[in-house]
């Protein structure tokens, strides 16, 4: 995944989807751009998704694309849900407790990396298993691409609200600081209690004013809170 920035000539600009990879990022013209961009097995699972409804802004069925969307909620959620499993049971096999969070980041080589005190047994489990890696990368990527729709969505409605050219400038700002973070969060999950939490997903959801949603723990709230600080 990987974040770009460019200068765009006028203000109040709007965000618009690129098309560098299909359904496949988002960013913003206007001021500074953020791309959020997914793993190559993500992007043709999302690709054969919304396809249907790229050209007409209908799906198969003639729905429109709000159909795609809450597909795409769908998918996320269903991927999310195989990995925690996934996960869950191979770190159960090796004899790793799963009472407390575990914080796991792909870092800039592609390996997954934790600071739980089972270090060595869970790195050591996925440089075995690319296949696993692969999944990991795939899944944040999503989130942190449904991340960023919510923050898109949150910037429209902003910037339809805005009274003045300062107060759309504001809105930007505010959506690419949100952005920007986001994407400093989006190779971070946290597995608590047989569920993987985006730290992506739950920095917008608080960035936001969203409630959390009731199986997120504390503990994996103060987890990811150690890690970064939300600040915007």
């Amino acid at each position: 995944m990987s974040t770009s920035t460019t200068q765009s000539s006028g203000r109040g600009g709007t965000p618009s989807k690129t098309a560098a990879k299909p359904a496949a990022s988002f960013s913003a013209v206007a001021g500074a751009a953020v791309t959020v961009d997914l793993g190559a097995a993500a992007r043709r699972t999302l690709a054969a998704l919304v396809a249907p409804s790229s050209a007409s802004g209908t799906d198969a069925t003639g729905q429109a694309e709000g159909g795609a969307v809450k597909s795409f909620d769908a998918l996320v959620s269903e991927r999310t849900k195989a990995l925690s499993e996934r996960l869950s049971e191979a770190l159960t096999r090796r004899g790793i407790p799963l009472d407390e969070p575990i914080t796991l980041t792909l870092d800039s080589l592609g390996t997954v990396t934790t600071d739980s005190p089972y270090k060595t047994r869970i790195e050591k489990m996925f440089a075995d298993d690319p296949e696993l890696v692969k999944a990991f990368e795939d899944v944040a990527s999503l989130n942190a691409m449904q991340a960023a729709r919510k923050a898109l969505d949150a910037f429209e409605q902003e910037r339809r609200a805005a009274k003045d050219d300062d107060a759309r400038d504001a809105a930007q700002g505010l959506y690419t600081a949100r952005m920007m973070q986001s994407q400093a969060l989006s190779n971070t999950m946290t597995l608590e209690d047989g569920k993987l939490r985006s730290a992506s997903v739950a920095f917008m959801a608080k960035s936001l004013g969203e409630i959390a949603p009731p199986e997120v723990g504390t503990k994996a709230e103060r987890a990811t809170a150690q890690r970064v600080s939300l600040t915007v």
